[in-house]
């Protein structure tokens, strides 16, 4: 990428941006550090919900699940979706199809972009296409399946972004 070369630009997102994509925000940053440090450059992640208040504290309990995987949120604050975050966004990632359904009805320029995470470089049956669970209100303990769905998604995703060349 040259000197003035855009970073290809990650939105996830969920209701809130308390929960799942802020920590989906925090891991994904981590992971690219991680196994693509040659990437930091190329690619930026922002996080947003559709029904997000500015400025709140990510969870809690996703705060100490964080930590348990060797990452801070203790600075994540919420954003809510706005055209200039849309316009920014190379691909828009939401956790669940109402999600999907809520950006597009607000920002239909950004029929293009927006996936459920599930469905973005999803190269299997449709079929085997599902929601990111939603571990809000559970204890620490329960949040294993969410972190499950989360990270094989991060892990998938980021292998396929590398193989079509765009990091």
């Amino acid at each position: 990428m040259g000197l003035f070369s855009k970073k290809f630009t990650i939105v996830v997102a969920c209701k809130a941006n308390i929960t799942r994509s802020a920590y989906l925000h925090g891991y994904m940053e981590q992971y690219l550090k991680e196994h693509y440090p040659y990437s930091r450059k190329k690619v930026r992640i922002l996080s947003a919900g559709v029904q997000a208040r500015r400025g709140s504290s990510a969870s809690s309990v996703v705060k100490h699940v964080a930590r348990i995987h060797r990452f801070s949120l203790h600075r994540h604050q919420s954003d809510p979706f706005t055209k200039k975050l849309v316009k920014q966004a190379d691909v828009i990632l939401v956790m669940e199809q109402y999600q999907k359904d809520a950006v597009l009805q607000r920002f239909p320029q950004a029929q293009d972009k927006t996936y459920r995470m599930m469905e973005y470089l999803w190269n299997g049956e449709s079929k085997h296409i599902r929601d990111i669970p939603d571990p809000t209100g559970q204890a620490t303990v329960d949040y294993e399946e969410f972190i499950e769905a989360a990270h094989s998604e991060v892990e998938r995703i980021f292998r396929e972004l590398t193989r079509e060349g765009i990091i």
